[in-house]
């Protein structure tokens, strides 16, 4: 679980996150998979949170608010749209930041799966994504700032694609698992 801390931090402060200019699949070209709809929780020694996934009902696309508690007693909120892509029998988020509004612009793409009452997830390992562009074997672009770099993923679609089912177990090696929140029902009123 410390990965999924990690993985919220990075988020947030938009460390080294590969971003790609296209998802995996067009938006509203396969149905959502309603399995990771939900609330789903962390709770770890410094944080905990909760992701909420559901559907935009004027996009129709997924909306997914993730509301992170530090123990300091801080809260950070991060808000995405995107949708679910199947490359054969794996499963991807292709997520946009909505909030804070001054996230890149990118496709933040996320492998998942679900098991039972867990959502297992995984980022793109940034270090495969950085070498492949500068082999050439994946087009984008690599950024130096002052205090972080950037990783910009350019290649069109079809050969991002096949780039991603050919190296997916080194591009998603680390996984976090979230578990499902499941909420009493409500009293039916009398």
């Amino acid at each position: 679980m410390r990965y999924l801390a990690l993985l919220v931090v990075v988020i947030f402060l938009g460390g080294c996150v590969p971003y790609s200019d296209n998802p995996l699949t067009d938006p509203n070209k396969e149905k959502i998979d309603a399995a990771i709809s939900g609330i789903w929780f962390w709770n770890e020694e410094s944080d905990s949170g909760f992701i909420h996934i559901g559907l935009n009902k004027k996009s129709k696309l997924l909306q997914v608010v993730m509301i992170e508690h530090d123990k300091d007693g801080t809260i950070d909120v991060s808000e995405f749209n995107g949708h679910t892509s199947s490359l054969g029998n794996k499963k991807y988020l292709n997520l946009k930041w909505v909030r804070p509004a001054d996230e890149p612009k990118g496709y933040l793409l996320i492998k998942y799966s679900t098991e039972g009452e867990s959502l297992a997830i995984s980022l793109l390992n940034a270090q495969v994504i950085e070498n492949a562009i500068k082999e050439g074997s994946l087009k984008g672009t690599v950024g130096k700032g002052k205090y972080a770099h950037s990783l910009s993923i350019t290649e069109e679609q079809k050969k991002l694609q096949d780039f991603v089912l050919k190296h997916d177990k080194e591009l998603f090696q680390e996984k976090s698992k979230l578990n499902r929140l499941n909420l009493p029902q409500p009293n039916p009123k009398k």
